[in-house]
């Protein structure tokens, strides 16, 4: 699913990209729920990156707290540093996030933001007004017993993309 966003591209570098997995949820500018049971997830664009719940059980609707809650994005007060890999236990859940930031040609970043949007019509998918190639997108697919989910943030002005891949998975 796409989204024209209305909001201001805020995102000013990969660089300045942050990773928290307890931020509490956050203003959203688009919003897509899944129903991957056993699992409800809620994945969203934000002003400055990317935000996603995952519920076990019973979902979003009045349940139980997230049984996990990715945020990444330019918000240094909340967030640590992008890490390039990183692993933590979540109630019995295996988190894994990996990262990975490369800068393109110019026509290389054409080509893999094209790549990006064919990928993320079966996800969520934002596009920023006033630069061309500025998006945020986000698709999550059911892994073994659990899920996976892989995200891009552009960057045209570096013509930087960064990418994230996490799993969570029964320990």
């Amino acid at each position: 699913m796409f989204v024209e966003l209305t909001a201001a591209y805020c995102d000013t570098s990969a660089g300045e990209l942050g990773w928290s997995i307890d931020l509490e949820p956050q203003p959203a500018l688009a919003s897509r729920r899944l129903d991957l049971a056993p699992f409800h997830a809620e994945l969203r664009l934000l002003g400055a990156s990317h935000q996603i719940c995952v519920w076990l059980g019973s979902g979003p609707r009045g349940g139980p707290e997230p049984l996990c809650l990715e945020t990444v994005a330019c918000m240094p007060e909340s967030t640590v540093p992008l890490p390039r890999t990183a692993e933590c236990e979540l109630r019995g859940w295996r988190y894994t996030i990996e990262s990975d930031v490369r800068t393109c040609s110019e026509a290389e970043f054409g080509v893999r933001v094209a790549g990006i949007e064919r990928c993320a019509a079966h996800g969520l998918a934002g596009r920023y007004p006033g630069l061309p190639g500025a998006l945020t997108a986000i698709v999550m697919r059911p892994w073994q017993a659990g899920l996976w989910w892989t995200t891009w943030h552009t960057y045209p002005q570096d013509r930087q993309i960064a990418t994230t891949l996490s799993f969570l998975r029964l320990e």
